[in-house]
């Protein structure tokens, strides 16, 4: 039987708090409800109460890792890992945890200012 989407129940805000609470992904909130991120997007724009829920769980979902790393830091998860931590919370939650880069020519990266001199 070929792959269908699933079209949007009313029930899904309450399963993509769940999802995010716990940490998962927006990735893992598509595989559970058998819709690709486009269709998740289209459902967010379509639906306020979704796209409510959806912001609502991504904080859910940056409190929960936000505690993670409390809790390594702190010393209460002796297995934390604080580089994979820190990883995480730049790309997941970048407008809270992405390096802010107000100086261009301090944030030109090596190749940017290899190629700015070929240009010249």
């Amino acid at each position: 039987m070929p792959w269908q989407e699933s079209s949007y129940k009313k029930e899904y805000c309450e399963i993509v708090i769940d999802i995010l609470e716990s940490g998962r992904s927006l990735a893992s909130v598509c595989a559970d409800l058998g819709c690709c991120r486009s269709t998740l997007y289209k459902w967010r724009d379509d639906f306020p109460d979704f796209a409510k829920a959806l912001d609502f769980g991504v904080q859910k979902s940056q409190s929960s890792w936000e505690s993670i790393g409390r809790d390594g830091i702190t010393g209460d998860n002796p297995e934390f890992s604080a580089t994979p931590w820190i990883f995480t919370m730049k790309s997941r939650f970048r407008e809270d945890y992405a390096e802010k880069k107000d100086d261009k020519s301090a944030s030109d990266s090596l190749i940017e200012k290899l190629v700015d001199k070929l240009i010249e």
